[in-house]
């Protein structure tokens, strides 16, 4: 992140006009907390003066029971692989972008068939990823993290193969704020982007990727277009 985006002029996936939304309930060093909402796609994301530092984010992440023995966890990722991964994928090379720190959807590509790699910022960078190509990348609980979603988005296609999938998972923000700010997934202190499928839309158009499915507001599958 860069210290000069903590006031946002535009919106970080397609350029149009912000306004900002705040909420007086929600406070950090004495300031409601504030969002940037874009004019046209929705999509609307936290100012990096309301980002939580480092060893914060990480004392979050930590809290988090994402264990292979959480039989809960595994059975929703595994959901989520046979919904967004099944049906266009069955074989190659996977890489689970943000992984955490148990490399669950690794293991469960892993007995698909597929040779995979995880990566994880915080517990797992294995910057050999950016050196690959990969049949299928998957992002679960991911994009709501990224402080500039354009730049990781187009990242990611990088090391997708054409006609390669991208499964993302992530809550869609609701059209209207006064829902938006009654929303739990907002609280959480490291969820600093939230989308439209406007906002995908745009993100997919400008990253040349094909919106295949997008169900429950929550998983959507990519295909990397393959151009002449």
């Amino acid at each position: 992140m860069s210290a000069n985006d903590s006031a946002l002029d535009t919106c970080a996936v397609c350029d149009a006009p912000v306004y900002t939304l705040e909420d007086p309930m929600l406070r950090l060093g004495g300031s409601a907390v504030r969002y940037d909402v874009c004019t046209r796609c929705g999509f609307t994301r936290k100012p990096s003066r309301f980002h939580p530092d480092p060893v914060s984010e990480k004392q979050q992440y930590d809290q988090h029971e994402n264990t292979p023995d959480n039989e809960g966890y595994v059975a929703m990722l595994d959901g989520f692989l046979r919904r967004a991964v099944d049906p266009f994928v069955v074989s190659g090379r996977a890489l689970d972008f943000g992984s955490g720190p148990g490399p669950i959807l690794k293991d469960l590509l892993k007995g698909r068939g597929f040779k995979t790699d995880h990566y994880d910022p915080i517990y797992h960078p294995d910057r050999a990823v950016f050196k690959k190509r990969y049949d299928v990348i998957t992002a679960t609980e991911v994009f709501e993290h990224f402080h500039h979603p354009l730049e990781e988005t187009l990242r990611l296609c990088t090391l997708l193969e054409d006609g390669g999938i991208l499964a993302v998972m992530t809550s869609l923000r609701m059209e209207e704020d006064e829902t938006f700010l009654d929303w739990w997934y907002r609280r959480d202190p490291t969820h600093v982007s939230f989308y439209t499928a406007r906002s995908f839309d745009i993100l997919s158009e400008k990253a040349s990727l094909l919106l295949l499915r997008s169900e429950d507001d929550k998983r959507l599958s990519f295909q990397k277009r393959v151009i002449p």
